[in-house]
């Protein structure tokens, strides 16, 4: 028997109940009411939900800050390597959104939407683009160390033929706007290209960019039609290797964007194409979320993506190849046993980076600290001072909840020099 945890946005309130719920599907539950209640509310930007990014903390929360930071000198470069863009394209950026995230005809991806511009500070639509960054670059830069951010760019979705579908995307967020503000903040954003590898120029796209110093590639194969063990994206892989660029690929379920039946694409296993041509792949959340086909043998039920990932990562063929990220593994819908198993081994901590996801750590209602507590997962007598850092700077407070992040048994938290990784 497992308590049901219902936890309210903008509260720390926790009500129980015993239900006969399986722990792997316990999340599950959870997130279903959640979207359920998300799509109740209001779908203008509230707000009260916006960080007070000019509060000074409390001495508390101040000296919990000072604690993370302190293994770290004015020679390390940390570095978060998993943060997304967001905005209208109301100026000249680029980003272009679905007419669908912008109507009331579509009240769950229009909620959604708004709930991730309200993570990002969105207040008027009008400057979207501006506000979204300029809020960003205001949180890195009362962050005490020399941080920089990965940016992720997002292709559009191509068939296989490599033509574009205009309609089955949510976002689009162009190489050229995130290569131009890595130019603007060179000491603060690195960028990560986004290229597609059904379309026709795509070995040339990686060329150009690679030429320009890019070393990154971000897919989200489930929402952008990407088989990744399609021969198809074979040119693409042996242009990859011999550039020596990386692949940050989703893999797991696809949660915040609309994949459209095509959470399959989703199977960490499939990324196997990729690393035996000898491209070296970041595992973005270490795929923590959802099930996939066994594809080494079918006709078993289908099996938790973090463990077909752990099935990759155990692989010494791939030690070398094949990295992960642990962006998101602390969202309330995705927390579970892959975190406690992340933990645990220490023995591949070389291997993983840190990333925040942002904007999701400034999703109340995806953040609970205090369940992370009750999991054993936080020291109970931090949650309140993770709570202000939150609600004053959700970059920071992403870093911060990760330095002290513990195993429920034994103790044991993600190493210093994790969050000091540079790209492979």
């Amino acid at each position: 028997m497992f308590p049901v945890w219902l936890l309210k946005p903008n509260s720390r309130q926790l009500i129980t109940s015993e239900r006969g719920v399986p722990w792997h599907s316990l999340f599950h539950l959870y997130r279903w009411v959640s979207f359920s209640f998300l799509a109740l509310l209001s779908v203008a930007c509230d707000t009260d939900l916006i960080p007070d990014i000019d509060k000074e903390l409390s001495p508390e929360a101040q000296a919990l800050v000072d604690s993370a930071f302190a293994p770290y000198v004015a020679a390390d470069t940390l570095v978060d390597h998993h943060v997304h863009f967001l905005g209208l394209g109301n100026t000249s950026s680029g980003i272009e959104v679905n007419p669908d995230t912008r109507s009331f005809f579509h009240p769950i991806k229009l909620t959604r939407f708004n709930y991730f511009m309200d993570a990002g500070s969105i207040t008027n639509e009008a400057l979207a683009d501006e506000q979204y960054l300029q809020y960003l670059m205001a949180q890195i830069e009362r962050i005490p160390a020399n941080i920089q951010i990965l940016a992720l760019a997002l292709d559009r979705y191509y068939d296989e033929n490599g033509a574009v579908d205009p309609e089955n995307y949510e976002i689009y967020i162009p190489n050229e706007y995130v290569v131009s503000l890595s130019q603007l903040y060179p000491d603060r954003i690195v960028p990560a290209i986004s290229v597609h590898p059904y379309q026709q120029d795509a070995v040339e796209a990686l060329e150009k960019w690679a030429s320009r110093g890019v070393r990154v590639v971000k897919w989200v194969p489930n929402a952008q039609g990407i088989d990744p063990s399609s021969p198809l994206c074979d040119p693409f892989y042996a242009a990859m290797s011999s550039l020596d660029m990386v692949l940050l690929s989703h893999a797991g379920t696809e949660q915040a964007l609309d994949s459209q039946g095509r959470q399959h694409l989703g199977n960490p296993l499939l990324l196997r194409r990729a690393l035996d041509s000898g491209v070296k792949v970041i595992v973005a959340h270490c795929a923590t979320a959802g099930t996939s086909v066994d594809l080494d043998d079918p006709t078993l039920p289908e099996i938790d993506n973090f463990l077909l990932f752990m099935r990759l990562f155990d692989n010494p063929e791939y030690e070398g190849t094949l990295f992960a990220d642990i962006s998101g593994m602390t969202l309330v819908n995705q927390v579970g046993n892959s975190l406690k198993e992340i933990l645990a081994r220490q023995d591949l901590h070389t291997r993983l980076l840190y990333g925040s996801d942002y904007p999701l750590p400034a999703v109340d209602i995806l953040n609970q600290n205090y369940a992370l507590g009750l999991m054993g997962y936080l020291n109970e007598d931090i949650i309140g001072e993770l709570d202000e850092i939150q609600a004053v700077n959700p970059l920071l407070y992403s870093f911060v909840l990760m330095r002290f992040l513990q195993h429920p048994e034994s103790g044991a938290h993600f190493s210093e020099d994790l969050f000091r990784n540079k790209l492979p």
